[in-house]
């Protein structure tokens, strides 16, 4: 079990060495219970924060027409896109020859979300405070963010090369897209891009 001093050690490392920040979260080999636990608390703790901005800002909407995202519904968004990914992440990986498992790919995926919560957090006091500095702390953390994600999935699949992890980034992002276009045309979706019914 981490300190929280050795945590924040870690959450420093991810920022200014996200390589071996990664290599120092797969050399824990946390369980999948573990995981899963860390994958749970990441879904609630950002359902919670959408709940707070919808108090201070008013409820979101989803890019559907008219369909307003409650905490719960927010909740199920998040668990669902998450599993995509760190499913996407995975397969696409192991598909150009990484050697990641599952597990590995999950650890380094859920410690990122809680990295990414953390900064939610501070995005919104600073958005009822300083709203500038809250939009300017945003596009900073999103281009961090992907640096640090790249990184974490070479490490995870043993690549070698960033070069490699954005062709694993874009391709999971190409595969995603395609499950919700399939998702979406099941349930008989509005489907982006589409021509409107006449």
């Amino acid at each position: 079990m981490m300190t929280t001093s050795e945590l924040r050690r870690l959450a420093w490392m991810s920022i200014t060495d996200p390589a071996s920040a990664a290599r120092a979260v797969l050399e824990m080999k946390l369980e999948r219970e573990t995981l899963w636990l860390g994958f749970a608390l990441a879904v609630v703790l950002n359902a919670f924060l959408h709940g707070l901005s919808n108090l201070a800002f008013g409820p979101m909407t989803m890019p559907l027409p008219g369909m307003p995202i409650s905490v719960v519904g927010y909740g199920a968004l998040m668990a669902g896109g998450l599993a995509l990914t760190i499913a996407a992440v995975h397969r696409v990986g192991r598909w150009l020859g990484g050697q990641g498992s599952f597990q590995d790919v999950m650890a380094l995926i859920v410690w990122m979300q809680l990295l990414l919560v953390a900064v939610q957090a501070v995005t919104l006091v600073l958005a009822l405070t300083i709203p500038l500095l809250s939009a300017l702390l945003a596009l900073a953390a999103n281009l961090v963010a992907l640096y640090v994600f790249l990184h974490f999935i070479d490490q995870a699949h043993r690549l070698g090369s960033l070069m490699r992890a954005v062709g694993v980034l874009v391709l999971s992002v190409l595969a995603i897209a395609f499950a919700l276009f399939i998702l979406l045309s099941l349930v008989g979706g509005p489907i982006p891009g589409a021509l409107p019914h006449v």
